[in-house]
């Protein structure tokens, strides 16, 4: 069973930061596991800039940012194993995961989660109606879109007004769908003004705000949706044939809490998976941060 001092799991941005950090600090024998065939994360599917402004000084795609990085990462000895999907954490830090080569066990003396988040889903906020074909989270959407190539539909409602909503709002509309509205149930949207301005003013998509999804209709397909506007109480209807929901995402901790560990001095979470963030960038220098600090205190024990 091989032994290292630091293992992440999760190759993302954070990921890759603690990784390059610590190493940089003076720590060797460092893992980074990733799922995916490839590093990065989301960023991968990102293809819109906006990226690395603070950390590059520059502005750059996902895929753009992630290419940077992984530049400086190449330049270190931390091992890197992709298209691997880690199934158990012990609490005295064995990481059993399932590579191409087949099952695998590590120790470490210190273990970082940086699994990002997960989407919220329509199931989450028991909107009532049909199960038929056409809903989708926004963060999927983008995925289909921008990596495989497939547009979720044409008549499209999106419901909810995050970052990655708004963003798919423009993605959409470029590739020739109709985006019938932005439904938010605050009184504001809950993205950034910016986002709102390039993705919904520009392309002249109505962004209606304290309006609630009530109802999902279609049998095969989607065909339409009730909703609700609460400055007037009026309900009516509009027809689509897809949903898109960006209502919010939620920390990716299911590896460590269902092992029934709690975060501590040995394992710890790092990136989307401790709080979600607004950047890229400050999710990079916070990671950066605990992989010099991690390193600094590994260091001080064999000192």
């Amino acid at each position: 069973m091989t032994h290292y001092r630091l293992v992440i799991i999760g190759g993302g941005p954070s990921g890759m930061a603690i990784a390059y950090s610590a190493y940089r600090a003076g720590l060797d024998r460092i893992l980074l596991l990733e799922r995916m065939p490839r590093l990065g994360g989301i960023l991968n599917q990102c293809i819109h800039e906006g990226f690395g402004l603070h950390y590059f000084k520059k502005e750059l795609t996902g895929p753009g940012y992630v290419a940077l990085y992984r530049q400086l990462l190449d330049q270190t000895d931390v091992q890197v194993r992709v298209s691997c999907s880690v199934g158990q954490i012990t609490k005295e830090c064995e990481i059993h995961y399932t590579s191409r080569e087949g099952q695998c066990c590590v120790t470490t003396d210190r273990l970082v989660l940086a699994t990002g988040c997960r989407e919220r889903t329509r199931e989450m906020l028991t909107i009532p109606g049909t199960r038929p074909a056409g809903i989708f989270t926004a963060g999927l959407a983008q995925e289909m879109i921008n990596v495989y190539g497939v547009m979720p539909g044409k008549k499209v409602v999106i419901v909810g007004s995050g970052d990655i909503g708004l963003i798919m709002a423009r993605r959409l509309t470029l590739e020739g769908a109709t985006v019938k509205m932005v439904l938010e149930i605050g009184e504001k949207v809950s993205g950034l003004i910016r986002n709102k301005i390039l993705c919904l003013d520009d392309f002249d998509i109505p962004l209606k705000c304290k309006h609630r999804l009530l109802k999902v209709n279609g049998l095969n397909r989607v065909e339409s949706i009730l909703f609700l506007d609460e400055n007037t109480g009026i309900v009516d209807e509009v027809d689509c044939d897809t949903v898109l929901f960006s209502v919010g995402l939620i920390p990716e901790r299911d590896l460590l809490f269902s092992a029934g560990i709690k975060e501590n001095k040995r394992i710890v979470f790092s990136g989307n998976a401790s709080r979600i963030y607004s950047h890229v960038d400050e999710a990079t220098k916070d990671a950066e941060d605990l992989g010099r600090q991690i390193a600094l205190e590994e260091l001080s024990c064999t000192a």
